[in-house]
């Protein structure tokens, strides 16, 4: 080919021209639009966000309180046993309240607070050893149902016990005031009666 030939036609890269610039434009934008660009993109991700917002958990509260009490077989003998071990504590609560039995109400407190403080690892045995009383396994690694089922429970029965304690205080200490203010009115009787005594 002559030199007018090479200069008429200069050389060509992927079947386009490079000194035409349309040609360019059209390559480049089925390259960088050809996948963002496509319709099937967009129909893709709008069925995946349908999806996705079709499987969306429980919002409110009441919907996470129904979630777990679904997820919970209650008529299984490990649940029925632990529910007559929480009526066991309630009841020995209401009865030591009741006798006004102050020692025995804080031994009760002292055995709550081991149980609560080894409750991580009565979840970790349970986590490993659940196919011999239950039958599924409750005893996850964040521990929520070893939080709801067994700490809270006997949290609100401890709570409780205080509550009886620091007002059975409280009413100590106002019967003590009492006895001295009364101690003290008292003592000014007699004085006043001497001194009248001793006027006469």
């Amino acid at each position: 080919p002559s030199p007018n030939d090479n200069e008429a036609h200069p050389p060509t890269m992927k079947g386009f021209d490079v000194g035409d610039d349309s040609a360019d434009a059209a390559f480049f934008d089925e390259e960088d639009g050809g996948d963002y660009g496509s319709p099937l993109m967009g129909m893709a991700d709008s069925v995946l966000s349908d999806i996705m917002s079709a499987q969306t958990g429980p919002q409110t509260s009441m919907e996470h309180i129904q979630a777990f009490s679904a997820a919970i077989t209650w008529n299984e003998p490990f649940i029925r046993c632990l529910i007559a071990f929480h009526v066991l504590f309630i009841v020995a609560a209401i009865v030591l309240i009741r006798k006004g039995d102050i020692y025995f109400r804080m031994g009760l407190m002292v055995v709550i607070g081991v149980i609560v403080r080894l409750a991580e690892r009565l979840n970790q045995y349970g986590n490993n050893h659940w196919r011999e009383f239950s039958t599924q396994n409750y005893f996850d690694r964040s521990g929520i149902f070893m939080g709801i089922m067994i700490c809270a429970p006997l949290l609100v029965i401890c709570f409780v016990l205080l509550v009886t304690l620091i007002r059975e205080a409280s009413n100590l200490l106002v019967d003590v005031k009492r006895m001295k203010m009364e101690a003290k009115s008292n003592a000014k009787k007699k004085r006043a009666e001497k001194s009248s005594k001793k006027n006469d």
